[in-house]
Parts: structure tokens; sequence; C-alpha cells
């Protein structure tokens, strides 16, 4: 399943990477862009509620197989037309297909895992799914600088087509899931605490940083920047940078969530969120490349840590809890490129992103203070 994962996502990754950078060739305007990223977001607010259903009746294994091969076809669709509501359209029925590889694959994982070690387990599944992650980023920015956009959309359809013999083999299997013991709250989380982490997390990383980066690199550095002696195209960089969060979980999530395990989310997840705010904040007031570029990695690894442990607690409450924190998610992730472009079309400040990303983060440290309380703490609450 993660295999599978990893193959389905190039496509749209590499549109956060290319796509702040070709609209203009392509005739759509900056608020365009905004939709157009976070569509996938907006549309799955209903589907993640609509695979969770499904998935409970019905093989799983087999709806896993036909929304990876829809999903590898749509990279075809963004190569082909340069049409507005043509790209909207197949943007909502990416949404569509990710709800049901995104709830099949991480169940998948709750169900096989231990509950004292689910964080470092799903750190397992994200550090192989996201290959995929890194491939569309990074590779996506270097192919468009050397054959362009359409030829890079079409390599990618190529090879997400490629995952459909690995769903087909998984043999995952999710019905009756939705009614088993795991809906009850064991842990005492406030479920609304819980969701407002996932807005928070979903807005800023998926949503703000990753649709808004290649524009604000644009705007501060041109076209080109000196790397070590060499001049890059801003695509080349964006990718690059981009493609440190998904190294970064391909690498360090299954080490940042087998630390969290140990350490606890009452200590973890507000220690990610606190660096993750003075790493939004140093982006917004220096403009050094390295500064820029030390400060991104930094918030990336904050956010894949509080991605892979507060995911895990919530699949681990049940398939139900998981699509409500999923649907939180996105709706963060959809609200975030809106907001940012929206915000450069009218007060044209591309740094503004970093602010609100800090405010956001914010918001999310109060909520995992009240969500993820010390044991002591809650036993005295229960008593």
């Amino acid at each position: 399943m993660a295999t599978g994962t990893a193959l389905s996502l190039p496509g749209d990754q590499a549109l956060y990477a290319l796509l702040p950078l070709y609209f203009q060739e392509i005739g759509l305007l900056p608020f365009q862009v905004g939709i157009l990223l976070s569509a996938n977001r907006w549309i799955r607010l209903f589907t993640n509620h609509l695979a969770e259903r499904l998935t409970g009746q019905y093989p799983a294994h087999l709806m896993l197989a036909g929304s990876l091969a829809l999903g590898g076809l749509l990279s075809a669709v963004y190569a082909a037309s340069s049409s507005f509501f043509i790209l909207l359209a197949a943007r909502c029925l990416w949404g569509l297909c990710w709800s049901f590889i995104r709830h099949i694959s991480v169940m998948g994982v709750a169900l096989t895992s231990d509950p004292l070690d689910r964080g470092q387990m799903m750190g397992h599944y994200n550090g192989i799914s996201r290959l995929g992650s890194v491939t569309g980023i990074v590779l996506g920015g270097i192919l468009f600088d050397v054959i362009g956009f359409t030829y890079t959309m079409v390599v990618f359809c190529v090879a997400s087509l490629l995952a459909i013999p690995f769903a087909l083999s998984s043999g995952i299997q999710l019905v009756g899931t939705h009614n088993t013991k795991w809906e009850t709250n064991k842990t005492g989380l406030g479920h609304h605490s819980l969701l407002t982490c996932g807005f928070c997390i979903g807005r800023v990383g998926p949503g703000l940083l990753m649709s808004t980066l290649g524009f604000i690199l644009l705007s501060r550095y041109g076209q080109q920047v000196d790397l070590f002696g060499l001049l890059v195209g801003i695509a080349t960089l964006n990718g690059l940078l981009l493609g440190c969060r998904w190294v970064l979980d391909t690498l360090g999530a299954p080490i940042y969530g087998a630390l969290i395990d140990r350490a606890g989310l009452y200590i973890g997840a507000p220690l990610c969120f606190i660096v993750g705010i003075m790493a939004m904040l140093l982006l917004a007031l220096d403009d050094d490349l390295a500064i820029l570029s030390a400060s991104i990695i930094v918030f990336f690894v904050c956010g894949t840590a509080l991605s892979t442990v507060i995911s895990a607690e919530a699949s681990h409450q049940g398939s139900r809890v998981f699509a409500r924190y999923a649907t939180a998610t996105d709706l963060g992730a959809a609200f975030g490129p809106v907001i940012g472009w929206t915000a450069y079309e009218f007060l044209d400040i591309p740094d503004l992103a970093f602010i609100l990303g800090a405010l956001l983060y914010t918001i999310g440290l109060l909520a995992a203070l009240i969500a993820f309380r010390p044991p002591s703490t809650l036993e005295a609450h229960q008593e």
C-alpha cells in the first residue's frame, strides 16, 4: 500500500512546485491558481466520509486499485489542458481518489499496529509513500526546466499507473471496521482540540507554504539564483526546497514517531508547534537564502513529526474519528492556497504567508496543550 501510494503522488505534488511558476503561460489568474491547488482538498470535505463508509462495506483493495488508476490518468489531463474549468474538474476528481487512497492505507496501518508503536509505524508508512512526493516535487522542478510542463506530466502519468498491481496484491479488507471498539475515545483527548490541531497543520504546511513558496522565491530572488556557485532556475530551487519535506518524511518520519511515542504527545506536539512558530517568524523577517532554506527545513521537520503522530492517534481511535480528523486537515489545507494567493492579489505582500503561518501554529499550540495533557492530569480529571 505504501508503494502504491508513492507511485500515485508525483503528478499531484508537481503541481505545487510548477503551477505557481507556469500559470501565466496558460492564461490563469493568481486567484485561479489558489483555487486549483486547493480544490482537491475542498472536495475531500465530502469524499473523506464517503470513503469511510464504502470501505467498511466493499472490498477495499479493489477500491484502492480503481482510485490509483483514475488518479494516474489525471496527470495526463494536467498535461493536455489549459482550461481552468477542465483543470478544476480534474483536481476535484483527484481529491476523490486521494480520500480512498489515504483512508484505506492509513486504516490498514492502524489495523496492524501496536498502540505503543503507532507513531513509529505510521512514520514507516509515511516514509515509504512520500518517496512519490519527493519525486514529484524535486524531479518535477528539474524536468520542468529541461523538457517543460506538458512532458513532465506525461512522464508522471505513466509512472502513476504502475501503482495498480500493488493495490491489487495488498489484500487489505476494512469491512466492518467503522463500527469497531476503536470508536470510543479511550485516551480522553478532546475531539475538538484534536481536529483543531489537524486544521492548523494542514493549513500552514500543505496549504499556505507549499502553494506559495515558488512565487515568494520568484518575487525575492528573480528567475535564477546562485546556489553554491552555480546559477539554477527558480523552479529547480523551489522543487529542491519543497522536496526537503518529503525527504524528511522518508528518512525521518519513523524516527520522529518513535521519539514522540517515548516522550508522549503532551511533550512532543507542543514542542513541535513552538519550533514551527519560530521558523515561520524567521522566514518572514530575513531574506537571506541560506537562512530561508534552513528555516524551511526546520519547519518541515516539525510539520512531518506533527502530521505523523497526530494522524496515528486519530486513526487508532477508529475509522470514523480518522475521517473527521482527515477532513479537518483537508479543510485547513484547502483554505491555505486560497488565502495565500488572494492576499497576494489584493495586498501584494507575498511574505504575508509566513506571518499567517506563525499565527495558525500558535492556535495549534494552544489546541495541543488542551488535547494532549500529561497522564496525571487526565487521571485527576477523570476522577
